[in-house]
């Protein structure tokens, strides 16, 4: 009976910029976890990370996602599934992989499959309107600002309404 009455309780709470990880939104909260993970751990296998900027606001992404992955990419490998391009150009991405599906939007037809995809750097940058398939049509910087900000009309009218450009 006296192992039960002598026995330690070990409470643990995690603050992250003063909140409480129990306050956070899912998106803060996945991101605090994610860089705990990243600091604990001392492996150098690749990492794959999905959709990390889900429930993340443009800024956090930009000033913490983004600053927190480019440090850790020179320690291990980071593989990264997402949706935001932003992410793909701030981060630096070594290669990008784009993929299509037949049939999502109107004009963008692949080649031959369901799902096709296209693999370089950013700094792969072509456009061939007689490829064969959306994929082969425009290299992968073409692509990444396709996707990043609607195509170049729309990043011309941003840059225009914003006052970026003179």
């Amino acid at each position: 009976m006296q192992l039960l009455k002598d026995h330690y309780k070990f409470r643990y709470n995690i603050k992250y910029n003063g909140d409480d990880i129990l306050q956070m939104s899912p998106g803060k909260r996945g991101l605090v976890l994610l860089q705990i993970i990243l600091h604990l751990s001392n492996a150098k296998h690749p990492i794959l990370i999905d959709q990390p900027e889900d429930n993340l606001d443009n800024r956090t992404i930009f000033n913490n996602l983004n600053d927190f992955i480019k440090e850790k990419k020179n320690q291990r490998q980071i593989i990264l599934v997402t949706h935001n391009a932003n992410l793909v150009v701030s981060t630096d991405a070594e290669e990008v992989i784009v993929a299509n599906q037949n049939g999502q939007d109107a004009g963008k037809v692949n080649e031959k499959y369901q799902f096709e995809y296209v693999t370089g750097s950013l700094e792969n940058t072509f456009e061939d309107t007689y490829g064969k398939g959306i994929l082969l049509q425009m290299g992968i910087r073409e692509h990444v600002c396709d996707i990043l900000e609607g195509g170049k009309e729309a990043f011309i009218y941003r840059e225009r309404k914003y006052g970026f450009i003179s």
